[in-house]
């Protein structure tokens, strides 16, 4: 009998083949999901930066509201802007003049950057500078010359611009009068679209003395001086206003209207208004906020954004905080305004472009390279503008010709980056890259188009035959062209808000009363003469007056292409600040409004240059 063995439990065996595997399963999948999320992630960033943020801004020049709230966020576009193409050529020698701000605080100027060399990209850009010549000389060839337009025909356009603005001002005194809008359709006063502080009736004021309206500038200041006041803002806990909308239109509205007419009304109010935006102000980063609850003191950066600054926010309210600082002798609006300049001669341009994001990380101190985009147009355009005329504005003093230096950089990186000639439409124009993947974006915005007349900004004052003058000028020129041709073209005479090349097609058809076109117009005619400059704005001023007229005032236009045109209830106060100004000045002799001695702020508003 063989002996009896007790069972011994059998040993633990390795996990059934089918577990494992779905153990594996899991874990791709996981991987899987995990690279998924990170990829759409990465898309969906690219798409906000790409193709929602013209749209997200459509509403607007910069902001659709003064205001915004927890449930409704205003967002923001800026004027057109900036400079163009450095020759190869050397840069003018910037002219002494008495200190400004900075030297007011008895600070030392650093040392200005040294102008970027021509980079890789230099032959590109000659080829392209040779490329402009020959189509403005066949362009010239083909078009003929122009007749002058006659002292009478001058006389009799003006009269028709300043009967526009008597219509929109009279309509807006009778039934609109102290409120930030008037609703050009139904005529209803908006009270509150930038914080209820008379938005339209401030924006305009330096309109109505230029255009000799007196009487109607004599009631508006005793509205200043008696109802207009700032301590509501901030009432409502959630509500935040634009700091930069709010300096742009109404603190540079109140500074123009000092300067022209030396009521010191005005200028009180100026800098009541600053000084109760100061805490916006972050020492620390050394920046002001986007946007800013008086009351409550919170500030923050567009959620939309990553909570970053956007450079035209930021870099665009020097002029008003040195011309404030000027004429009160006080020198702390100009030092919290410059502190932004003392941070950006340390910072690097985009690849040795000249050129930034849009996006500044105020946390970091540092250009965001992860998002956005790199353009001259929306929510980058005035920072690039005030390179310039904050160097006008100073008297072009050696110890501000850092701003000169970073202009012409951004100029030449312009012209090699971001400008493209499309051969379907004959024009050139002036492209977006798209971050972080650096993808070329076709299209271009209406607030584009000041940049033809910043750039013959910048060559007023230089040497006739200077490389730089002449390059500058012939881009000026052909994108002058480019922004008439997105007026001329359409059904109605006027501009879609964005278009998209080849074909110059209308990626957003709303006409929103802007004024940049017009603007560039006014400064091409005051440095070339040209009067064909003239008969563009005459064009376009009539097809405002055609299409875009409404019972209470000028509409926006919903579809340019479409014929009869169908309005939006909506005039904007630039409409009053910029574009009937501008189309008045086009029209005027150079005396009025000199360009030698005014410089004017991104919302149309001239203070006088510092001698």
């Amino acid at each position: 009998m063989l002996p009896t063995t007790s069972k011994t439990p059998a040993s633990p065996r390795a996990p059934p083949r089918p577990r494992l595997l779905r153990r594996r399963m899991w874990l791709l999948l996981l991987l899987t999901t995990g690279v998924g999320v990170f990829l759409w992630l990465q898309f969906t960033m690219l798409r906000a930066n790409v193709l929602a943020l013209p749209d997200r801004f459509s509403g607007l020049r910069r902001a659709p509201q003064g205001v915004i709230t927890s449930t409704s966020e205003s967002h923001r576009l800026r004027a057109a802007t900036t400079a163009k193409t450095a020759a190869q050529g050397g840069q003018a020698e910037p002219i002494d003049s008495p200190p400004n701000a900075a030297a007011l605080r008895g600070e030392t100027a650093a040392p200005p950057p040294a102008v970027a060399k021509p980079t890789a990209n230099a032959n590109a850009a000659a080829d392209t500078s040779s490329r402009m010549a020959v189509w403005l000389a066949r362009h010239a060839a083909s078009a003929g010359a122009v007749s002058p337009v006659s002292a009478a025909e001058q006389e009799r356009r003006r009269a028709g611009v300043k009967s526009a603005m008597q219509f929109v001002w009279r309509n807006y005194e009778e039934h609109a009068f102290g409120g930030d809008e008037i609703d050009p359709i139904s005529g209803n006063m908006v009270a509150d679209a930038w914080g209820g502080i008379a938005c339209t009736m401030v924006d305009a004021l330096d309109t109505l003395w230029i255009m000799g309206m007196k009487d109607e500038f004599a009631r508006a200041r005793d509205y200043v001086a008696s109802k207009l006041r700032f301590d509501h803002l901030g009432a409502n806990p959630s509500s935040h206003i634009s700091v930069f909308e709010t300096i742009i239109r109404e603190v540079g509205g109140l500074l123009s209207a000092f300067e022209l007419s030396k009521d010191a009304i005005f200028k009180a109010k100026a800098q009541e208004l600053m000084d109760l935006l100061a805490p916006a102000f972050d020492a620390s980063e050394g920046v002001y906020y986007t946007y800013f609850n008086p009351k409550t003191k919170h500030k923050h950066f567009p959620p939309w954004s990553g909570h970053m600054a956007h450079v035209a926010d930021i870099g665009s309210l020097q002029l008003e905080s040195r011309y404030l600082s000027d004429i009160t002798q006080d020198p702390s609006y100009a030092k919290r305004g410059d502190a932004f300049y003392d941070i950006l001669r340390k910072q690097p341009s985009f690849q040795d472009s000249g050129l930034f994001p849009v996006r500044f990380d105020s946390k970091r101190g540092k250009f965001n390279s992860d998002g956005g985009v790199i353009t001259i147009g929306a929510l980058g355009d005035s920072f690039y503008e005030y390179l310039l005329k904050v160097y006008i504005y100073s008297g072009r003093r050696k110890a501000d010709s850092f701003l000169r230096d970073l202009y012409d950089n951004a100029v030449r990186g312009m012209e090699e980056k971001l400008l493209e000639y499309s051969k379907e439409d004959d024009l050139f124009y002036l492209k977006e890259i798209a971050l972080p993947f650096e993808s070329s974006v076709n299209r271009m915005d209406h607030l584009l188009c000041f940049v033809p007349g910043l750039l013959a900004l910048g060559v007023m004052g230089e040497q006739p035959d200077s490389a730089r003058a002449a390059r500058q000028l012939n881009l000026s020129k052909v994108l002058m062209e480019t922004c008439y041709q997105m007026y001329h073209r359409q059904p109605t005479g006027l501009s879609p808000d964005i278009v998209e090349f080849p074909g110059m097609s209308s990626r957003d058809p709303k006409y929103r009363l802007r004024p940049e076109t017009v603007e560039s117009l006014f400064y091409l005619y005051r440095v070339t003469k040209d009067d064909k400059y003239r008969e563009y704005g005459w064009e376009i001023f009539q097809s405002l007056e055609k299409h875009a007229r409404a019972e209470y005032g000028f509409a926006a236009v919903l579809d340019v292409d479409v014929l009869p045109a169908k309005l939006e209830n909506k005039q904007e106060s630039f409409f009053l600040a910029e574009t009937l100004k501008y189309h008045y000045l086009l029209q005027s002799p150079d005396d009025v409004i000199p360009l030698d001695e005014f410089v004017f702020n991104t919302e149309a508003h001239p203070v006088r240059i510092r001698q």
